[in-house]
């Protein structure tokens, strides 16, 4: 039998709670928006049993979707897709009781980009790159990392090397870069000159351009790229299996996908969101979501799509505003 005070203030709440035709609860909050208004949020949340909250907490902190990042980062995971009371402080007495992250060399930080000169207006305008050598053999014979960063959404790929030649490098961009999210305006990079002379002669061969005009490319100093190469690295570590790392590359390129599902500090949302337009799923999440039938017509296609790009617009928009005041703060 519940008191005066608690019907009271369930009665309150009651409309924030929504019953799905297959029976199971969903939560729908509030969220405060840029301009610091509070709105209510188009996302339903799943609303956890007690029984389910360790569960929860281990897949979003412990696997290698959750990579280990920290107290907030953790709270934000969680927070998209589930709610329940108390949620803040179970995440974070999870993170800091966690036996993996107090024992590695230092807990994976996944920090916010540092704005340079150039500020990119898009997706994959700017790209940087770099590489992280010399590491221990693995037993697939890689020695290197090869990482890419967008400039503009914080989006990370990997690829693990065995050859670092201009050709091979060539290669990677093109298949995981420029055949996925085409041609950037810029790429940074921390080589030399004419190594990426090589490894753009390549492209260009590769891909059969008679053009003779290549990408642009700047060397520059140490900034975003090296904090993601650090946050990868810190990662990988939490997951090595023994003390020579030898199997580092069989989950570095997992690892990432931890990185681009957070919520960035800067942007204020994840970089796999501002890239694609839509929230990648949870393993856990995705079993736990109800599936509707649908009619498999074009026009439902259509607008999903005209939904999501209206949403997507103004998130890039906001994006890029925050990059704006952040290297204004920083400025100062």
């Amino acid at each position: 039998m519940l008191s005066y005070k608690e019907a009271r203030d369930a009665w309150k709440y009651a409309d924030r709670f929504v019953l799905s035709e297959d029976g199971v609860l969903h939560y729908l909050g509030l969220s405060r928006r840029y301009d610091h208004e509070w709105q209510e949020e188009t996302k339903l949340r799943l609303v956890v049993p007690t029984t389910m909250i360790q569960e929860v907490l281990q897949n979003s902190h412990d696997s290698l979707e959750g990579g280990h990042q920290g107290v907030v980062r953790t709270f934000q995971r969680v927070k998209s897709d589930y709610y329940w009371t108390g949620l803040y402080a179970d995440v974070e007495k999870h993170v800091k009781s966690c036996q993996d992250c107090s024992s590695s060399k230092s807990r994976p930080q996944l920090r916010g980009f540092s704005p340079d000169n150039v500020l990119a207006e898009r997706p994959f305008q700017i790209v940087s790159m770099d590489f992280v050598i010399p590491l221990p053999k693995t037993r697939r014979g890689n020695t290197a990392l090869l990482l890419f960063q967008c400039s503009f959404t914080g989006f990370v790929i990997a690829k693990a090397m065995s050859d670092t030649s201009a050709l091979c490098v060539a290669q990677v961009f093109e298949e995981f870069v420029y055949r996925r999210f085409g041609a950037p305006s810029l790429i940074r990079h921390d080589r030399d000159p004419r190594f990426m002379s090589e490894v753009f002669q390549a492209f260009t061969e590769m891909i059969q351009s008679r053009s003779r005009a290549t990408l642009s490319y700047w060397p520059r100093a140490n900034g975003q790229q090296e904090r993601s190469v650090k946050s990868v690295m810190t990662s990988v570590r939490v997951y090595a299996e023994d003390p020579l790392q030898q199997d580092w590359d069989e989950i570095a390129e997992k690892l990432v996908f931890a990185i681009n599902t957070s919520q960035n500090t800067t942007r204020k949302e994840t970089p796999f969101y501002l890239v694609h337009g839509w929230d990648a799923q949870t393993t856990l999440r995705a079993m736990t979501s109800s599936l509707k039938q649908g009619s498999g017509r074009q026009s439902d296609a259509l607008a999903w799509r005209q939904d999501v790009n209206r949403q997507h617009e103004i998130d890039l928009t906001v994006a890029k505003d925050y990059q704006a005041a952040e290297k204004q703060r920083r400025a100062k």
